[in-house]
């Protein structure tokens, strides 16, 4: 949850998928499918081409794109972008993977400032 994630840290990894996703335009492709998960823009022709290259994605995010809290696999499918927005960021994040942590803060803030932080930040998306 997010109080969870506010209070104890949460680590997160994204390996370099470039090479099994395969070549820039594959990249290209998957960037688009994954656009159309959360009915971003994208186009509808790489979207449908990067479809089956999204299977490499699938192992942490699933087949819907949906994600994986267990593995810290975000869900790609809603319109929260973490990382930046659009084929760029999407790109990148397969191109060049990504390493987040976010350190525990239990021990700075008190309990209700974490449940007005955690209110605040769902609140973003929604």
């Amino acid at each position: 949850t997010i109080t969870e994630t506010i209070t104890n840290g949460r680590e997160g990894n994204m390996p370099v998928m470039a090479p099994a996703v395969g070549t820039s335009e594959d990249v290209r492709n998957v960037a688009h499918y994954v656009l159309s998960l959360s009915d971003s823009p994208h186009n509808p022709l790489y979207a449908q081409l990067g479809k089956p290259k999204f299977a490499a994605c699938a192992a942490c995010h699933g087949f819907g794109g949906k994600g994986n809290p267990m593995l810290g696999a975000p869900n790609l499918s809603d319109k929260v972008w973490l990382h930046g927005w659009g084929e760029e960021a999407v790109v990148a994040m397969v191109n060049n993977g990504k390493h987040n942590v976010m350190p525990a803060h239990g021990e700075r803030l008190s309990p209700e400032q974490i449940r007005v932080l955690a209110a605040y930040v769902w609140g973003l998306s929604n």
